[in-house]
């Protein structure tokens, strides 16, 4: 395993900032904060399987003199013109720079986030890594896809999902409100541990593949022997779908459309059949849940949530978080349960950020 990155923009962009350390001591680092955040050792620590070429997604923004890379390190107005990034993959290096090329030749407008004005926003690359399948989205402040439409001949060979994506407001980010498939489908399609996860460009998944197997090998061990399973957070199906193979009543809440009608199909393409309610956590009633499951999004699970969770009495509680902050203070208002294992997984190699698992016993 190659111990340092060699990037040739670290330092200047705000992508990574523990490049120059040595990734077992990375590993060891961020092991002493989860002790720090819980009181308490990790009973396992486990390395990235890659540590470099591991991200499933990478989101380029545009600035208003087409540099299409990352943000400057601790400055949001300013912009890194990306020529090489060591964290998704060869192929996306070939596309983010051919898009750049594009873009300046056909003289489209990059967004100023500071006016307010310009066109091109965001450049997003998904990737499966055990499929090979890749989407190339383009997010614009308005419809443009006839201008974009001329890129896809650039890119066909390596690209099996064509898209832009539209976000009007005032607000930066790369979620589309709207988007037009311009050429090839409008999902790709990852496998863990033998279970195939389609997903569209707003979808949530597991930024590195190769921890998420590991993540859903935890939550299938840790579930089996259940009878009831609530998936709280379930997004695609990541983890409820294989429950449903394992366990008696596999149940999926999930408060966004979209990713539910994927979840569905996801259960239909793997030939199991779990139950999603289209809902938010906290405006559920009292759960007959054996297990929960909780991987909430970063600002962690709502107050009526955690009360939700607390009512329902699982016996197990199986808690997923890419914020151990946050996460360890969330248990620490569970009443009634204490923490019986606690694993750290380093989904973000070369970042400060890591994943954890905690199981909780009743």
């Amino acid at each position: 395993m190659q111990e340092v990155l060699k990037c040739p923009h670290y330092g200047i962009c705000g992508g990574c900032n523990l490049q120059h350390i040595p990734y077992g001591r990375q590993v060891e680092l961020k092991g002493m904060e989860v002790s720090r955040l819980f009181g308490r050792e990790p009973d396992e620590i486990i390395p990235s399987p890659r540590i470099s070429f591991y991200r499933n997604r990478m989101d380029y923004v545009v600035g208003p003199e087409l540099e299409v890379g990352l943000r400057r390190r601790g400055r949001w107005w300013a912009f890194v013109d990306i020529m090489e990034c060591l964290l998704q993959s060869p192929e996306s290096n070939t596309i983010r720079n051919a898009f750049r090329d594009y873009i300046r030749r056909r003289g489209l407008k990059g967004y100023d986030t500071k006016r307010h004005e310009g066109l091109v926003r965001y450049l997003v690359i998904r990737e499966g890594k055990f499929t090979g399948e890749r989407m190339v989205a383009v997010i614009t402040s308005r419809p443009a896809h006839e201008g974009l439409r001329e890129f896809a001949g650039e890119v066909e060979s390596i690209v099996s999902s064509y898209i832009n994506g539209v976000n009007p407001d005032m607000f930066d980010s790369s979620r589309a409100k709207s988007t037009m498939t311009i050429a090839g489908k409008d999902t790709i399609e990852e496998r863990l541990l033998g279970y195939r996860f389609r997903m569209k460009l707003n979808s949530f998944f597991q930024t590195n593949s190769y921890t998420a197997e590991i993540m859903l090998r935890i939550v299938l061990e840790e579930s089996r022997g259940s009878k009831n399973v609530y998936d709280l957070y379930s997004g695609i199906g990541t983890f409820t779908v294989p429950l449903a193979d394992i366990v008696e009543d596999a149940y999926g809440i999930e408060s966004d459309p979209e990713s539910v009608e994927l979840a569905r199909e996801n259960a239909r393409v793997n030939g199991s059949s779990p139950t999603f309610y289209t809902a938010r956590v906290e405006s559920m009633g009292r759960l007959d849940a054996d297990t929960m499951i909780l991987d909430p999004p970063r600002a962690g699970v709502h107050p009526r949530a955690l009360r939700l969770i607390e009512s329902s009495q699982p016996r197990r509680i199986i808690y997923a978080s890419c914020s151990p902050m946050k996460q360890a203070g969330d248990i620490k208002k569970l009443k009634g349960y204490r923490l019986e294992r606690l694993v750290m997984i380093d989904q973000f190699p070369h970042t400060s950020h890591v994943e954890t698992i905690a199981i909780l016993s009743k």
